[in-house]
This record gives C-alpha cells, structure tokens and sequence, in this order.
C-alpha cells in the first residue's frame, strides 16, 4: 500500500496548483507546501544522525510540511501544541530526545522558555522553499516508530505515545474510501496539531487531492463554527461531540450548511439526543459518524454510521472495527483491540495496557460489551468505577442519567471521599428538585449524587475532554435539602 506521503505527491505531480491547506493566515497550493516540505528536508538533511524532530510551530502549513519533510528522511516527528507551558515541553524534550527541533515565530520563545539545549533549532522563517524530488516520498513505509504524541499521564508528567506511519495510511485511506472523497473535497481542522487526531484533518485531504480548511479561533463552536464552515464550503466535519452540541445550538434550520455531507464525532460519547436533534433538522442528508479508537492504537479503530435507531436509542454505540482490527472483550469486560501494525509503547516504557507477549494488542481501559448485532457499546471507563456504601457504582452512568434530565446540557460525576458529587450544567440554572426527581425515577438510593455542583460550563481540556482538576472543591458537606432528598 502507498503511504501518506506517496499519495499526497502523487496530487502534487497531478494537480499542483490545486489548493492544499486553507490556512488562517496563508492558503498553500499542493506545489507550495511541497516547495516547503523540500525546503524543511534540505535542513533536515544536514543535522546529523537520525534522531526526532520536535515540531512547536502555531502555522498548519509549517507543521504538515514539517511531518512530510520527516517522513521522506526517515526521522521520527513530534508535534507539540504551541500553548505547551514550558515545564511541560521541557519533559517532553527530556523524554524525545530530539536532534532537531523546529519552530516558528510563536514556538520560538516557547521552545526558549525550556531552557533545553543539545539540538539544532531550525526557525521555519528561515527555510527557504527548494525543488521537489518527488522520488524522496515515493518510499516505503517502515512498521517501526513513525511518530509520537504527547498525552497528559496520569502523573502529571506527559506520556510519548509512539505510533507508526503504516497505521496512519491505514485510517487514511479507510475514511477517504467510506466518505468518498476526492479532488477538491473539503476538510475541517479544528484541533491542535498537539493532538493526533491533526493527523486526520491532514492527510484525509491531502491524501484524496482535497483541500485542509483550518478553523480560526473564533470558529471553534457554536454561531463563528456555523459561519465558518458555510462561508468556506466545509463538506467533511471532524469534532468532539462537546463542540458539535455547540453547532446545534446556533440556530441553525434545515437551509444551514448547504455544503457539508458528513460529521465524525470522536473523543468523547456520543448522546441520542445528538443523534435526534440533528436528524430532526437534516434527516439522515448529513451523515453523522461515530469513531472510536486510543491515541495508543493510532486514531480510529472502530466506526459506527447513525441511523433513526439511535436517536431513540439508550445509548449510541461505537460499532464495527475497522478492516484488519480485532475487538474483544476481557473478562473484566474491558475492551481489548488487536490492531494489524505492531504497537510501540510509550517513550521508554511498554507499560499501560500493551501486552508485552503480542505488540498488536491494547487493552483501552474502556469498559464494554456486545449488542445482538455484533456492535460494540461502551460502558464508561475501567478507572471510572467506584464502590459507594459498598455498591458498584459506574459514574460514567450516573453521569449519562443526569444528561438525559430535561433542561439538563452537561454533567460529570466524581467520587468525594465516600459520596458522589455532581457538576451539572442546566438551561436555566438550578433545578435541585427536578434533578432528583428524575434521578429517583432512574437510579438506586444509593447510586444518587449526594452534592450538586451548578456550573455555567464544564472546564474542558484542549482536546475538549473534561479537565477534571479544574473542577471545583465541592462543599465539604452536602445541604441538607439534597441529603434528605437524595436519601
């Protein structure tokens, strides 16, 4: 199979002038990005030895040349989030170990900040473009260490998670041929390049000869979201479900996104409600899309096309894996994946749930099981469960009861010593009674949240999950009005 570097110049040889990347500040021609990915192989070239290159630039264009640029010299890359605090990025270049790192005016005094030395800094200002010997991406794809990102830990020291480019040409081309897409298709880029799901956003279009449409800061949810992809004729969306909900709710009518064929949702559980609000505007005319799968495992592993079911539905499952995936369940119920690339572990480590006996499976930490037709439907995370008065408690299905309460748009639930907390986010403010009345009618006295915690919005991470330790101290004791109620 050709890889993504291969696929993406054969666009450049075929159609060099079409658009590539629709950037904030700059829009890139296929020809264009190829002269910078040239010009980023030409400085790679010259640093000796093979070791990573560290990418911290805010400039997409600069990022993916970057990434090609890696890949047609055979270097590992590593892009970093340009908001990296410097404490942090300065873990991550201890545990990298890179001999290049490359920057642009806003990754330069980030990178500064660190203090770290014992690489060559290139400043992408001072790249200059260079011919294109296509014969340098026209190369094979080795199944050994391709990439790494950076996840959070559960430490508080950044995690390497490293991947290989084969698994990336595998969720590439499998999503170009389920979607259909082509020459001058376009692709939303929502997320960070400090996020491995920027890897979709890139080579889902540059690999099919579409166009990469990179959202502004001001476009990321709600009204600016829906202006955005109508004013740039986005067809493909790729986002968490948090900023799709935000979409909905921007007064959008059956006319809206004239453009836009298909949503993939990823990184967070998908509702019915999502499913219904949407179908109920556009009807099953703009697909929605579930995908499922471990930074771990490289992107997608599993997929799921809603249908009217779901909408009706208790829950909206992650559903088939991928050609060449293998799911099953352990007897603890957790999800296992057996992918068909060899897996590499973290940076320095293989611990966390790969098995060190067959480096093609993962243990997720993802509780699950299997629907009568074959589906798979996750159940709330292994670390999630909590025993409260001796009773087995899954706070991720206290969590999903609490967002099916009318009024109710957000919640996450937490254990605080030996009670459950609730952090709810509703339509108008509080609604105690109502809550709890709904929660009776659903749930165990004993599975009840003892506090509520009214917020006006869940803090959330920059990949948009909930950023549990900026989560407010819940009172030391519950009001008595909930006690009793809850009790």
């Amino acid at each position: 199979m050709t890889g993504v570097a291969g696929r993406w110049m054969r666009h450049v040889q075929a159609h060099p002038g079409d658009v590539a990347i629709h950037g904030r500040s700059r829009v890139a021609t296929y020809h264009d990005l190829a002269t910078r990915a040239s010009g980023h192989l030409a400085e790679l070239d010259a640093v000796p030895g093979g070791d990573p290159v560290l990418i911290v630039c805010a400039d997409p264009v600069e990022t993916v040349a970057v990434m090609l640029a890696a890949m047609a010299c055979g270097r590992v890359f590593a892009p970093v989030d340009v908001r990296t605090p410097p404490a942090r990025l300065a873990m991550a270049i201890d545990d990298l170990r890179p001999g290049a790192v490359v920057v642009d005016r806003s990754g330069s005094p980030v990178l500064a900040a660190t203090g770290r030395e014992g690489f060559r800094t290139l400043d992408a200002r001072d790249v200059r473009d260079h011919a294109v010997d296509p014969a340098r991406w026209h190369r094979g794809e080795p199944d050994g260490p391709g990439y790494v990102y950076f996840t959070s830990g559960t430490t508080g020291r950044p995690k390497g998670v490293v991947g290989s480019l084969p698994a990336i040409t595998h969720f590439v081309t499998w999503e170009i041929d389920l979607l259909d897409a082509g020459r001058g298709t376009r692709v939303s880029s929502l997320t960070s390049a400090g996020f491995d799901a920027f890897l979709r956003d890139a080579f889902v279009p540059l690999c099919s000869g579409g166009t990469m449409v990179v959202a502004p800061h001001s476009a990321r949810g709600g009204q600016g979201l829906a202006r955005w992809l109508e004013s740039n004729r986005v067809q493909i969306l790729h986002c968490v479900p948090t900023v799709f909900r935000t979409l909905r709710a921007a007064g959008l009518t059956s006319g809206s996104l004239p453009e836009l064929r298909a949503v993939l949702l990823a990184g967070e559980p998908v509702r019915p409600s999502d499913v219904r609000s949407w179908q109920e505007l556009f009807g099953t005319e703009k697909e929605l899309i579930n995908l499922y799968g471990p930074t771990e495992t490289t992107m997608t592993k599993l997929f799921h096309r809603m249908t009217a079911a779901d909408a009706s539905a208790d829950s909206v499952p992650v559903g088939r894996p991928l050609p060449g995936v293998a799911v099953r369940l352990l007897e603890s119920g957790e999800v296992e994946l057996r992918t068909p690339f060899p897996l590499h572990g973290y940076l320095g480590e293989r611990q966390g749930g790969f098995d060190p006996s067959d480096p093609h499976r993962f243990r997720t930490g993802d509780l699950g099981r299997f629907r009568p037709d074959g589906s798979l439907e996750l159940l709330g995370r292994r670390d999630r469960q909590v025993k409260v008065n001796g009773v087995r408690v899954e706070l991720d299905d206290v969590a999903n009861v609490l967002m099916r309460c009318p009024g109710v748009h957000d919640a996450h639930v937490v254990l605080t010593g030996e009670k459950l907390c609730a952090y709810v986010v509703a339509e108008d403010g509080r609604h105690e009674q109502r809550v709890l009345r709904h929660l009776r009618e659903q749930l165990p006295p004993g599975v009840i949240p003892a506090v509520f915690v009214w917020l006006d919005e869940l803090p959330r991470t920059l990949s948009g999950k909930v950023d549990r330790p900026r989560l407010p101290q819940p009172p030391d004791k519950p009001r008595g009005r909930e006690r009793a109620d809850a009790f």
